[in-house]
């Protein structure tokens, strides 16, 4: 049974407001690394970097713009992300979010529950898709 992966994505409209919506991206079964079993697999994309994100448990971000297209896969611990239309989400070990607001009022990132997060950011090139949809 072929289940899209989800993820939250942040972006900006033409008058520099940012929103949130819920996207998935498919992904097919496909042989990954033979000989081991078949996986679910998405497009392959490029990257121009990534990095490691350590955030200190009461870490506020402030309201600022993403400062690239970026993926960010939370590995643990808890935040909050805010847009500027009032749009929330609650990102924990295992979220997916993809932040595309380079520009405008941007979001509002904040640690909760306690303990610090990390999350590894996969930086994306301008002007190619980050994902397809589900």
């Amino acid at each position: 049974m072929r289940r899209p992966v989800e993820y939250t994505r942040v972006f900006s409209d033409d008058a520099g407001e940012s929103h949130m919506e819920a996207a998935a991206m498919t992904v097919e079964p496909e042989q990954f690394a033979p000989p081991a079993p078949p996986l679910e697999v998405s497009i392959t994309t490029r990257a121009t970097g990534w990095c490691l994100l350590r955030f200190a448990p009461d870490w506020m971000g402030g309201w600022h713009c993403t400062p690239c297209r970026q993926w960010m896969f939370v590995m643990a611990g808890e935040a909050t992300v805010r847009a500027s239309d009032g749009s929330q989400c609650h990102l924990r070990a295992g979220s997916i979010c993809l932040l595309e607001d380079t520009r405008g009022k941007g979001h509002l990132t904040t640690i909760i529950g306690g303990g610090e997060v990390l999350m590894v950011a996969v930086h994306l090139p301008d002007g190619e898709p980050a994902a397809w949809p589900g």
